[in-house]
């Protein structure tokens, strides 16, 4: 049966699984993996030195992990690596590098391939120290290469006429062409039964069929999932074509130049002043930041649903001076908030914006969708993350960029999907959830300043936008709005149901990470502090893969907590038994 292998080790660390090898340098390995494999310790630090006679830093973290791969005791990671081959772990292609300066690391990404076609959910990545480049930490998941056939036997376009043909047979039309041309991608079934080569198709606006809900959920699906859409939004969908026989085996939904700033300012709907920045032009003063690459537009209630890449405006929205007073708290509201989830991910977690490379944040304000919404035009009840923007309707008069929290989970949608990428379906998209829930909590209550005590936060997510006015969700306490919040309680949904339940779901991790900001010691003081607890959460989101699940979480969590505090084991030890705790109060275990 095909697997993956969940790769949690660090090089610091005392306490590790037992297959897990402990790795402290390029130099220096300890010997208790050779012990566990037969492997001799000396043979084994030989040919680490060998191989990483000055290495760049790629070729470092191939070295180390090459021999990770080697010495782990498993068959499955031991044939990824080819030692006859001159390069290190040939099948891995390098992603993303950046840095971890908060773990005096430099972080490599790596994608998992198999004949050059990239392996689905295959992603590990590597810490190494930055200026020893000894072993930081492995975080992902990897398999054992497909023995598939590697040649498609269909073309894209025939790949393509069997989607539509499959939609047609469950009472759907697909047509025109697909936006983007399908990607060559090797699939395991989540059963692990095999492999399939398969067309990436992505962006497809076809809704799956719906199944049959299972009779023995333990709990009620509430009326209203308080659902606010992003990503690739619910039309949209992720589909996987088999390139050899044309089945459908997965789907999931899908989610400048240089000017001189000036000072801004506007009121926002609660009547408060906001400051933020613009650039000055012969149009009037702009809603571009140049500083932070922040622009905001008015789509005019224009429809979101009129083509597939709805166009922006010609130009961001202009004033005539750079003070808004009072006149458009939807555009003060959306342009000031970005601004702040911005500089959280920058100034707390050193992130370069949304995607760490400095990607443009576009917020479009006044706009109204057609698809499956009840109210007349303009009034779209929405706050979405799509396309790489963020699209904002409004509602009573009331634009949802009034609201502080739906705008940083939107745009942790945008952190996920330029990171680890986690698909949007059942556990992995109640993770993906979560996350956004997490830091869409942290970042309305961080402002203004510094985090006021966590006894004080607001819990709340989306304050009035749920049922008869109620909020959408309730971190701290998830079945106030009806999620579960335990394991015990989770059942395997039809994808047509809530893509499984990501919005179901998501209270249950949610509920564990309320235990850690929670959580204090013995004396009264936080088990974690805030600042350091979020960083922690940060490390882990972007250490995870497409399809990581509850317990991913935990176990990558916990690792990076034992590289985070090495040299300090008591505090290391505290942190690790509030989260088995606060996991383990709601069966992530």
């Amino acid at each position: 049966m095909a697997r993956f292998i969940n790769i949690n080790v660090n090089g610091v660390a005392d306490e590790l699984g037992a297959n897990q090898p402990r790795l402290r340098s390029l130099s220096r390995f300890e010997t208790d993996a050779a012990t566990r494999t037969g492997a001799d310790a000396n043979s084994m630090e030989a040919r680490a030195q060998t191989r990483q006679a000055n290495a760049n830093n790629e070729t470092a973290s191939r070295v180390l992990l090459q021999t990770y791969l080697e010495d782990a005791n498993s068959e499955t990671l031991l044939s990824i690596t080819a030692p006859t081959r001159s390069e290190l772990v040939p099948d891995l292609r390098l992603e993303t590098t950046g840095t971890a300066p908060d773990l005096n690391a430099t972080t490599l990404a790596f994608q998992q391939s198999a004949a050059s076609i990239p392996i689905f959910g295959g992603r590990v990545v590597v810490d190494i120290d930055a200026d020893h480049k000894s072993l930081v930490a492995i975080n992902g998941k990897l398999s054992s290469p497909p023995s598939a056939n590697a040649i498609a036997q269909l073309s894209p376009a025939e790949a393509w006429e069997r989607l539509r043909l499959w939609a047609r047979e469950h009472g759907s039309e697909l047509s025109g062409a697909p936006s983007l041309p399908p990607s060559l991608t090797w699939h395991m079934e989540e059963n692990g039964e095999g492999w399939f080569l398969v067309y990436h198709f992505t962006s497809v606006p076809l809704d799956p069929p719906i199944e049959a809900i299972p009779e023995d959920l333990p709990f009620e699906i509430p009326e209203q999932l308080g659902c606010i859409c992003h990503g690739m939004r619910e039309q949209y969908y992720d589909y996987f074509v088999d390139a050899q026989d044309g089945a459908i085996r997965f789907f999931f939904a899908s989610a400048a130049a240089l000017d001189i700033p000036v000072p801004m300012r506007g009121l926002d709907y609660n009547n408060k002043l906001c400051n933020f920045f613009g650039i000055n032009t012969a149009n009037g003063f702009l809603l571009i930041d140049p500083l932070r690459n922040i622009a905001t537009y008015d789509y005019a209630n224009g429809n979101l649903d009129d083509m597939p890449q709805p166009p922006l405006p010609s130009q961001a929205i202009s004033h005539s001076s750079n003070d808004l007073g009072a006149t458009r708290p939807e555009a003060v509201s959306a342009h000031f908030h970005a601004k702040l989830v911005y500089d959280f991910y920058n100034d707390v977690l050193k992130r370069d914006g949304i995607d760490d490379k400095g990607m443009q944040i576009v917020s479009v304000v006044n706009v109204w969708s057609s698809v499956g919404n009840p109210l007349p035009q303009p009034q779209w009840g929405n706050a979405v993350w799509w396309q790489g923007k963020m699209w904002y309707g409004q509602q009573g008069g009331i634009s949802f960029a009034k609201h502080l929290d739906v705008i940083a989970h939107e745009l942790t949608h945008g952190v996920t999907e330029t990171s680890s990428k986690l698909i949007y379906r059942r556990l992995s998209g109640a993770l993906n959830e979560s996350f956004s829930d997490i830091f869409g909590i942290a970042i309305a209550n961080w402002w203004p300043g510094a985090p006021s005590p966590v006894s004080g936060w607001a819990w709340q997510i989306g304050a009035g936008l749920g049922a008869h006015g109620g909020p959408i969700r309730d971190f701290a306490n998830p079945a106030a709005t009806g999620q579960p919040d335990h394991m015990s309680m989770y059942r395997v949904l039809p994808v047509s149901t809530d893509q499984g339940g990501v919005h179901i779901y998501s209270g249950i991790h949610n509920k564990a990470v309320h235990g850690l900001m929670a959580a204090t010691t013995p004396g009264g003081d936080p088990a974690f502090p805030m600042s350091e607890l979020l960083l922690l959460l940060y490390l882990t989101l972007t250490r995870l893969t497409a399809t990581s699940e509850f317990i991913d979480s935990r176990r990558t969590l916990e690792n990076v907590v034992r590289v985070f505090h090495a040299s300090d084991p008591s505090v290391r030890q505290l942190r690790l038994d509030t989260i088995d705790q606060a996991f383990g109060a709601v069966g992530i275990v």
